[in-house]
């Protein structure tokens, strides 16, 4: 069965649709919608997420929930024959940016949008990010410049490394800025350094209360069986391709997933439309975006799904 879980401030406000080991039939009915990408992407938006029929108290007071903590859990429970609750998990974890309490006829809805990462300080604005400062010695390695300002800057977050151990300063590059511009930066300083047509260069992203930085794959292959996919896969751009699963919490940014062989196929006539040849015939691909979105109660197997855009493991990922 369709399943979801969010807590509000540490969990003193919890809306779901399992406890207990129960589904629960008289869930609240939600709509999501959760994008995942590199914070120098523009695909890094907020996060959306509508209850419809709480109580006439929660959305009167719905701007009391401004920067307050917010956990989004989905996927699937027990139920269903194809239904995989291993899968299930955190959507997103961040904070509260606006929330919006709607009242029209007998329907009640709180509408909340979600910015991924810790809530600001307290005595600053939402709107005003706070600034790193990256001290990027000459001789010194990326990884330990780049773990040392987000240790500072977000105290608290395990910080995730897999960064191509080249990556080091031939003078001292100092800088300060905000994430979105830090991320930008670091993306354009990783490429000088590695020159080369396949390095997809260092991207940052959030997932859960980690902070990823990459430039390389994860090398843990995840296999997608044929009963995950929701329709089939679609080539978007050469050779870029977007698949939908039923929604599913276990694959993020930057995994490598392998195809069922039955699927993603090229005959030799249809190879001349694409760039990379070659593309057609792996079956491994890394995942450079990820898109939640759902409405619990619209029967259709379209509107529980996760979509991703992926490309063969030997393409270098697109950086806009």
């Amino acid at each position: 069965m369709r399943y979801y879980r969010i807590e509000i401030d540490g969990g003193s406000t919890v809306f779901t649709s399992f406890a207990n080991g129960q589904n629960l039939r008289g869930a609240l009915q939600i709509e999501l919608d959760i994008p995942l990408a590199a914070f120098h992407s523009p695909a890094n938006a907020g996060a959306f997420v509508k209850i419809w029929g709480v109580p006439l108290s929660m959305i009167s007071q719905a701007k009391d929930l401004t920067r307050k903590t917010i956990k989004v859990y989905g996927g699937f429970q027990k139920g269903l024959p194809l239904a995989n609750p291993r899968q299930a998990g955190l959507l997103v974890q961040g904070f509260v940016y606006q929330a919006f309490g709607n009242w029209q006829g007998t329907d009640m809805s709180l509408d909340l949008i979600i910015v991924a990462g810790p809530p600001p300080a307290q005595d600053k604005l939402v709107d005003a990010p706070k600034n790193l400062s990256l001290d990027w010695r000459k001789g010194q390695n990326l990884s330990e410049a780049i773990k040392s300002m987000l240790g500072v800057g977000y105290p608290g977050m395990t910080v995730k490394m897999n960064l191509n151990g080249n990556l080091v300063a031939p003078e001292a590059q100092p800088h300060v800025a905000p994430l979105r511009a830090m991320a930008d930066y670091l993306l354009g300083a990783s490429k000088s350094i590695i020159n080369k047509p396949d390095y997809q260069g260092v991207h940052i992203a959030f997932d859960g209360n980690a902070i990823n930085v990459y430039d390389q794959p994860n090398t843990t292959g995840k296999q997608i069986a044929f009963v995950d996919l929701i329709g089939q896969p679609t080539w978007i751009l050469a050779p870029s391709i977007a698949f939908k699963c039923a929604m599913r919490a276990d694959i993020t940014l930057n995994d490598e997933v392998r195809m069922p062989k039955t699927l993603i196929t090229n005959s030799q006539q249809a190879q001349s439309s694409l760039v990379n040849q070659a593309a057609a015939q792996q079956g491994t691909f890394v995942i450079t975006s990820v898109h939640h979105y759902g409405n619990f109660r619209q029967p259709d197997a379209y509107s529980w799904v996760t979509e991703f855009n992926a490309v063969p493991t030997n393409v270098q990922p697109p950086t806009s």
